[in-house]
Protein backbone atom coordinates (compact mmCIF):
# COMPACT_ATOMS: atom_id res chain seq x y z
CA UNK A 1 0.00 0.00 0.00
CA UNK A 2 1.20 3.67 -1.49
CA UNK A 3 2.40 5.21 1.99
CA UNK A 4 3.36 8.98 1.82
CA UNK A 5 5.35 11.01 3.77
CA UNK A 6 5.71 15.03 3.62
CA UNK A 7 8.79 16.85 3.70
CA UNK A 8 9.79 20.48 4.17
CA UNK A 9 9.77 21.24 0.46
CA UNK A 10 7.10 18.40 -0.78
CA UNK A 11 6.72 14.36 -0.25
CA UNK A 12 8.12 11.14 -0.25
CA UNK A 13 6.14 8.76 -1.72
CA UNK A 14 6.63 4.97 -1.52
CA UNK A 15 5.26 3.27 -4.13
CA UNK A 16 4.74 -1.27 -4.29
CA UNK A 17 6.17 -2.26 -6.96
CA UNK A 18 2.51 -3.49 -8.73
CA UNK A 19 1.43 0.23 -7.92
CA UNK A 20 4.33 1.67 -10.12
CA UNK A 21 3.30 -0.46 -12.68
CA UNK A 22 -0.46 0.12 -12.31
CA UNK A 23 0.65 4.26 -12.73
CA UNK A 24 2.94 3.64 -15.54
CA UNK A 25 0.11 1.82 -17.53
CA UNK A 26 -2.37 4.31 -16.95
CA UNK A 27 0.26 7.14 -18.09
CA UNK A 28 0.54 5.18 -20.95
CA UNK A 29 -3.46 5.05 -21.79
CA UNK A 30 -3.70 8.57 -20.78
CA UNK A 31 -0.95 9.45 -23.09
CA UNK A 32 -3.08 7.54 -26.32
CA UNK A 33 -6.45 9.26 -25.13
CA UNK A 34 -4.67 12.79 -25.38
CA UNK A 35 -3.58 12.44 -29.19
CA UNK A 36 -5.79 12.73 -32.43
CA UNK A 37 -6.70 17.15 -32.20
CA UNK A 38 -9.30 18.71 -30.84
CA UNK A 39 -12.44 15.67 -29.85
CA UNK A 40 -15.76 15.75 -32.15
CA UNK A 41 -17.56 16.42 -29.57
CA UNK A 42 -20.24 13.66 -28.83
CA UNK A 43 -17.97 10.66 -30.36
CA UNK A 44 -16.20 9.95 -27.49
CA UNK A 45 -17.13 10.36 -23.92
CA UNK A 46 -13.48 10.12 -22.38
CA UNK A 47 -12.07 12.73 -24.85
CA UNK A 48 -15.25 14.49 -23.73
CA UNK A 49 -14.71 14.44 -20.37
CA UNK A 50 -10.85 15.59 -20.12
CA UNK A 51 -11.99 18.27 -23.09
CA UNK A 52 -14.62 19.67 -22.24
CA UNK A 53 -16.91 22.16 -23.75
CA UNK A 54 -16.65 25.81 -23.13
CA UNK A 55 -20.38 26.40 -24.72
CA UNK A 56 -22.65 23.82 -24.21
CA UNK A 57 -25.67 25.88 -26.35
CA UNK A 58 -25.50 23.61 -29.74
CA UNK A 59 -26.27 27.16 -31.65
CA UNK A 60 -22.51 28.24 -30.15
CA UNK A 61 -20.89 25.13 -32.35
CA UNK A 62 -18.58 27.95 -34.03
CA UNK A 63 -18.03 29.99 -31.21
CA UNK A 64 -16.68 26.30 -29.61
CA UNK A 65 -14.77 25.20 -32.51
CA UNK A 66 -13.29 28.55 -32.59
CA UNK A 67 -12.31 28.28 -28.58
CA UNK A 68 -10.80 25.05 -28.86
CA UNK A 69 -8.57 25.75 -31.83
CA UNK A 70 -7.08 28.10 -29.87
CA UNK A 71 -6.80 25.94 -26.38
CA UNK A 72 -6.82 22.25 -27.63
CA UNK A 73 -3.18 22.06 -27.93
CA UNK A 74 -2.20 23.70 -24.65
CA UNK A 75 -4.53 21.82 -23.09
CA UNK A 76 -2.73 18.93 -24.51
CA UNK A 77 0.78 19.55 -23.64
CA UNK A 78 -0.30 20.44 -20.21
CA UNK A 79 -1.88 17.16 -19.89
CA UNK A 80 1.07 15.53 -21.60
CA UNK A 81 3.58 17.58 -19.44
CA UNK A 82 2.34 16.12 -16.16
CA UNK A 83 1.81 12.25 -17.28
CA UNK A 84 5.52 12.72 -18.40
CA UNK A 85 6.20 14.16 -14.96
CA UNK A 86 4.70 11.09 -13.29
CA UNK A 87 6.80 8.88 -15.11
CA UNK A 88 9.93 10.65 -14.65
CA UNK A 89 9.25 10.51 -11.18
CA UNK A 90 8.49 6.90 -11.06
CA UNK A 91 12.21 6.37 -13.04
CA UNK A 92 14.31 8.51 -10.68
CA UNK A 93 12.28 6.53 -8.20
CA UNK A 94 14.83 4.39 -5.39
CA UNK A 95 13.91 0.93 -5.77
CA UNK A 96 14.14 -1.05 -2.41
CA UNK A 97 13.03 -4.61 -0.98
CA UNK A 98 10.32 -4.31 -3.31
CA UNK A 99 9.30 -0.78 -3.19
CA UNK A 100 9.46 2.24 -4.96
CA UNK A 101 10.52 5.89 -3.15
CA UNK A 102 9.89 8.84 -5.35
CA UNK A 103 10.50 12.03 -3.82
CA UNK A 104 8.71 15.04 -5.37
CA UNK A 105 8.94 18.61 -5.00
CA UNK A 106 5.91 20.93 -4.48
CA UNK A 107 5.89 21.99 -8.84
CA UNK A 108 5.90 17.92 -9.36
CA UNK A 109 3.37 17.61 -6.72
CA UNK A 110 0.75 19.86 -8.51
CA UNK A 111 1.67 17.88 -11.98
CA UNK A 112 0.60 14.88 -10.30
CA UNK A 113 -2.45 16.21 -9.09
CA UNK A 114 -3.46 17.26 -12.35
CA UNK A 115 -2.48 14.14 -13.86
CA UNK A 116 -3.98 11.50 -11.40
CA UNK A 117 -7.10 14.06 -11.72
CA UNK A 118 -7.21 13.13 -15.50
CA UNK A 119 -6.56 9.00 -15.13
CA UNK A 120 -9.47 9.27 -12.52
CA UNK A 121 -11.57 11.43 -14.83
CA UNK A 122 -11.14 8.67 -17.28
CA UNK A 123 -11.50 5.81 -15.34
CA UNK A 124 -14.78 7.50 -13.86
CA UNK A 125 -16.40 7.64 -17.33
CA UNK A 126 -14.67 4.00 -18.29
CA UNK A 127 -16.60 2.63 -14.96
CA UNK A 128 -19.61 4.69 -15.41
CA UNK A 129 -18.93 6.63 -11.91
CA UNK A 130 -21.57 8.73 -10.94
CA UNK A 131 -22.81 11.19 -8.56
CA UNK A 132 -25.18 8.29 -6.92
CA UNK A 133 -22.59 6.63 -4.84
CA UNK A 134 -25.02 3.89 -3.83
CA UNK A 135 -24.85 2.61 -7.42
CA UNK A 136 -20.90 2.56 -7.45
CA UNK A 137 -20.94 0.78 -4.32
CA UNK A 138 -23.56 -2.10 -5.60
CA UNK A 139 -21.09 -2.09 -8.85
CA UNK A 140 -17.91 -2.63 -7.11
CA UNK A 141 -18.83 -6.20 -5.30
CA UNK A 142 -16.48 -8.93 -6.30
CA UNK A 143 -19.12 -10.27 -8.35
CA UNK A 144 -18.72 -7.50 -11.15
CA UNK A 145 -16.03 -7.13 -14.21
CA UNK A 146 -15.70 -3.81 -12.66
CA UNK A 147 -14.82 -3.89 -9.22
CA UNK A 148 -11.02 -3.77 -9.71
CA UNK A 149 -11.45 -0.99 -11.87
CA UNK A 150 -13.52 0.86 -8.96
CA UNK A 151 -10.52 -0.48 -6.79
CA UNK A 152 -8.22 1.66 -9.18
CA UNK A 153 -10.28 4.89 -8.69
CA UNK A 154 -10.28 4.47 -5.22
CA UNK A 155 -6.51 4.17 -4.80
CA UNK A 156 -6.10 6.97 -7.55
CA UNK A 157 -8.76 9.25 -5.39
CA UNK A 158 -7.02 8.64 -2.27
CA UNK A 159 -3.34 9.34 -3.83
CA UNK A 160 -4.85 12.46 -5.28
CA UNK A 161 -6.35 13.72 -2.43
CA UNK A 162 -3.29 12.63 0.40
CA UNK A 163 -1.27 14.90 -2.12
CA UNK A 164 -3.74 17.65 -2.42
CA UNK A 165 -3.84 18.25 1.29
CA UNK A 166 0.22 18.14 0.94
CA UNK A 167 -0.29 21.11 -0.98
CA UNK A 168 -3.06 22.74 1.04
CA UNK A 169 -0.63 22.53 4.07
CA UNK A 170 2.03 23.93 2.38
CA UNK A 171 -0.40 27.26 1.31
CA UNK A 172 -0.98 27.02 4.97
CA UNK A 173 2.46 27.33 6.02
CA UNK A 174 3.40 29.94 3.48
CA UNK A 175 0.95 32.61 4.78
CA UNK A 176 2.25 32.90 8.64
Amino acid sequence: MTRLKATESGVALTFETAEVAALRDLARQLSELLGGGVPDHGTDAVRDRLFPRAYVDPTEDRAERDFQSVVHDDLVLAKSDAIRAVVVALDSGRERRGRVEVVLARAALEQWVSALNDVRLALGVTLGVTDDSSEESDASSDDDPRSLGFAMYDWLTYLQGALVDVLLDGLEGDES
